[in-house]
């Protein structure tokens, strides 16, 4: 008897609740739920809370919080260049947009990049604001429009590639975009150029260890200066109003690997003007989503 019992569980176990012995007519019939059918789009495969949306014969992920309570804050989120976090959700997953998005009922927008999925993120002399910031200036009116959006606290991060388009929106368009996030990528083109209204807020973060986006800077294939972060922060303390003094915090951990970072804080600054080193970080590195939240929505939070 316990032996007949011990099978017919083993059989059941095995066999996903299906009946053991001779199989005759009689057996029960169990239905299995139809395969869940994922539908690819222009954003690529979209999970709960996220939607593909066009606009300008161009398309946007937007992922909206949970549970969305009245008016939402917007954040448009731009992704480095390919092989480096360069889709919406790779850019999702490094930087917890998700969570982000819930715990502060934000509206995240993460536009997709042109033909070559790069960003005309370039801060030129008297220029007129690229398409990639034409096309930013229509998804916040868009979100304003139909999904709820609240055109008064707008916000960028971006990351590698994605950060100078950050810039370039903090540069050209502070009056509809009040904070950036900049992540591992310093501003591209001319420094003198960057000449906003407004002061922005600005946030820059970054790992000593980047091999991939200096410190020093570079010059770019095409030809444009992407600047130092020393010179990058100048410019922007310059347009702040911030003193020569900065107060400098204690070291916190910031990554899954126990590395450590300090912020800086200009003083005196119209906007807080910040930048905050991984020590030993490099490009991309393993971010805890708590403390990096904790970062950006001060950020935020500030220019809003």
């Amino acid at each position: 008897m316990k032996k007949t019992i011990l099978t017919t569980i083993v059989c059941l176990s095995a066999f996903g609740l299906t009946a053991c012995g001779g199989g005759g007519n009689d057996s029960p019939q169990i239905n299995n739920p139809p395969p869940v059918q994922v539908t690819a789009t222009a954003c690529g495969v979209l999970k709960a809370n996220e939607q593909c949306l066009q606009i300008n014969n161009r398309h946007f992920m937007l992922i909206s919080p949970a549970t969305k309570t009245a008016t939402s804050p917007i954040v448009l989120a731009f992704y480095g260049s390919p092989p480096s976090y360069g889709t919406p959700q790779e850019l999702e997953s490094f930087l917890g947009l998700h969570a982000l998005a819930d715990s502060n009922n934000y509206l995240i927008a993460l536009p997709l990049g042109g033909l070559d999925w790069t960003w005309e993120s370039n801060v030129q002399e008297a220029g007129n604001p690229s398409s990639d910031t034409a096309l930013s200036l229509a998804i916040i009116d868009k979100l304003v429009n139909e999904h709820q959006g609240d055109g008064s606290k707008v916000a960028t991060v971006g990351f590698s590639a994605g950060a100078m388009m950050s810039y370039q929106l903090a540069c050209q368009v502070p009056h509809r975009v009040k904070a950036a996030f900049a992540v591992s990528g310093q501003l591209r083109g001319s420094l003198p150029a960057c000449k906003p209204s407004v002061p922005v807020v600005l946030h820059h973060l970054h790992g000593t260890a980047d091999t991939d986006m200096a410190l020093a800077g570079r010059v770019a294939l095409s030809g444009n200066v992407i600047n130092s972060l020393d010179n990058t922060m100048e410019r922007f303390r310059q347009i702040n109003g911030c003193s020569t003094d900065t107060i400098v915090s204690e070291a916190f951990k910031i990554t899954a690997k126990d590395l450590t970072a300090k912020t800086t804080s200009f003083q005196g600054c119209i906007k807080p003007t910040q930048f905050t080193m991984v020590e030993g970080g490099d490009h991309h590195p393993n971010y805890l989503k708590p403390m990096l939240h904790q970062l950006i929505t001060s950020s935020f939070s500030s220019g809003f």
